[in-house]
């Protein structure tokens, strides 16, 4: 079969010459990809993650200028997480909720038949409150041969820090059986894998709780009370003009909402008392 010739075959090399000086005038030397990076699909680029945050941090301190000294509004759509990006370490939120947690309510004596259970109780599972004044009232009321379980709540924003007041004990003489968990107060209720608690307090930590997470850990305790168990908490009303304002609050229960929740749950009819600022809330395992 004939070849056709190659039509000015010798103009080539110069024409690739030139084509080389040209993309070397525009600043590229490897022409292939070149035209991929302008092309239709791009190669991925590797992005610089730490220039990203600092890039995305001055977008927030200038967007936080403006809004506070012109009166712009802010250039991200959430204000909340904004602030929390510019108050993160600063000090301020602990300091916050340094001073709620100074002013948390202070509860009543506990009731009589709440004494009687405590202090009969082998097996105690609870929640040692704001400023651990649940726990400092029950305390003095231990059996020596009790076993306490207490749950040092880090979903807990009062507990942003570790309780260094907290002390394990081991059982000798008139003390008893101490044990701290610190985890989550879902987490925490995976504790609950066996019948063996004669006493559960939750203190105020249903009102911390979403709904769903709420019913889940009064469905655990049906696991783990002792027959003529109680189970007991406390919960404070929105609409009580004297109440301090809790930041904690994800959920706050009106005493119908919360007694729903409980028979939805499973659990045996609740009983609900005034207690001072609170309303008491217990159920005994039958």
């Amino acid at each position: 079969m004939a070849k056709l010739p190659e039509k000015l075959s010798f103009v080539r090399p110069l024409i690739f010459f030139a084509r080389k000086v040209f993309w070397k005038i525009l600043g590229a030397s490897d022409t292939v990809a070149t035209i991929r990076q302008i092309g239709p699909f791009p190669p991925p680029t590797p992005v610089d993650n730490r220039m990203m945050r600092l890039w995305e941090r001055l977008n927030i301190m200038e967007s936080h200028v403006n809004w506070r000294l012109h009166g712009l509004p802010p250039r991200l759509v959430n204000v909340k997480l904004e602030q929390a990006g510019l108050f993160a370490g600063s000090g301020e939120v602990e300091a916050a909720l340094e001073t709620f947690k100074l002013h948390s309510p202070v509860p009543p004596p506990l009731p009589d038949f709440l004494i009687k259970k405590v202090s009969e109780a082998r097996s105690i599972f609870m929640f040692p409150g704001d400023n651990n004044q649940e726990w400092k009232m029950i305390q003095p009321l231990l059996h020596p041969e009790a076993k306490v379980t207490l749950i040092d709540d880090t979903s807990d924003l009062f507990r942003y820090k570790e309780d260094t007041v907290l002390v394990e004990s081991e059982p000798e003489g008139t003390v008893p059986q101490i044990r701290i968990l610190r985890s989550s107060a879902i987490d925490a209720s995976a504790r609950f894998i066996e019948v063996e608690f004669d006493f559960i307090w939750f203190s105020t930590t249903l009102q911390h709780l979403t709904p769903v997470q709420a019913m889940i850990l009064l469905k655990r305790t049906q696991k783990a009370l002792l027959s003529g168990g109680i189970c007991a908490g406390m919960i404070t009303s929105p609409d009580n003009k004297t109440s301090w304002p809790d930041p904690r609050w994800l959920h706050p229960y009106s005493r119908k909402q919360l007694e729903t929740l409980i028979q939805y749950s499973g659990l045996n009819s609740v009983k609900f008392q005034s207690w001072g600022d609170f309303e008491l809330f217990h159920s005994q395992q039958e």
